[in-house]
């Protein structure tokens, strides 16, 4: 499929969404899938809407959580607006993955072929102006004073599709971390604190070998970090969607506000 020089046109939406892009509190949000739009350019990859909407394309629910969470707490929000099937922002630019030419079984016809000038015109226009504003607004957060925290925000599959069968994950809720535990630590505690739910520690993605984002924006730049990752049936509706921003104000703010975690993220 052919690719423009100039790949978002005139009606195509920013690649990035900020919100409360004057917030003073150290945490900052960010949704790498959190969106499934498709330039213009690129005929809808030659996908139909309906293939759109589902997860390949982004992680259903993550961004109204995402920015609920980031309206209870008054911190800001970066999030991702168009799909993973164009380039995924939570891949570098050279992952075999980042711009799949298949996806959980379906083909996807605008990413055949695609030579690395076609990528590299993706990258520039929409993985690199995300990744610009995360660190645009950690360094804003870092002037007043603050050492930021980052928070990745993440929706998961139900089942994970084997070749024959779906294999059922258990947990209501996951978090991901790499070797960095000030974050994930006291997430952890307050979720499993929850009577009733499920909680994945490093499940069902290990920020050891998965999570860019997570290192790029949080490890590389020695920051708290931790990405949240909830399953899609829980957050696919208005009402889960408050409920799991509801319950993450809850357990975050304490957090933020604990003066031993304080004292850790100024070591």
């Amino acid at each position: 499929m052919a690719q423009s020089n100039e790949l978002l046109g005139p009606g195509d939406p920013p690649p990035v969404e900020i919100v409360n892009p004057t917030a003073t509190s150290p945490l900052l949000i960010h949704c790498d899938h959190g969106g499934n739009a498709v330039p213009a350019a690129l005929g809808q990859l030659g996908l139909t809407a309906s293939t759109l909407a589902r997860h390949v394309a982004w992680d259903i629910g993550a961004a109204a959580v995402a920015r609920g969470l980031a309206m209870r707490l008054g911190a800001t929000a970066v999030l991702a607006r168009y799909s993973r099937l164009v380039i995924d922002a939570n891949r570098s630019w050279g992952d075999a993955d980042a711009v799949p030419a298949v996806s959980d079984g379906n083909p996807i016809p605008g990413n055949q072929g695609l030579s690395t000038a076609d990528i590299l015109a993706r990258a520039h226009a929409i993985s690199a102006p995300y990744h610009t504003a995360i660190d645009a607004e950690l360094a804003r957060l870092a002037r007043l004073g603050h050492v930021p925290v980052t928070l990745s925000v993440h929706s998961f599959t139900p089942a994970l599709m084997n070749r024959s069968f779906a294999k059922p994950r258990p947990w209501h809720v996951g978090v991901m971390f790499s070797r960095d535990e000030r974050l994930s630590r006291a997430l952890v505690i307050a979720l499993r604190s929850r009577s009733g739910l499920v909680v994945g520690e490093n499940q069902p993605y290990s920020g050891i070998t998965h999570g860019y984002c997570l290192k790029l924006h949080g490890m590389a730049q020695g920051l708290p970090h931790a990405q949240i990752e909830i399953r899609q049936d829980l957050v696919c509706t208005e009402a889960g969607q408050i409920w799991w921003a509801d319950l993450l104000a809850d357990i975050v703010g304490p957090i933020l506000g604990n003066d031993e975690l304080d004292e850790i993220m100024h070591l």
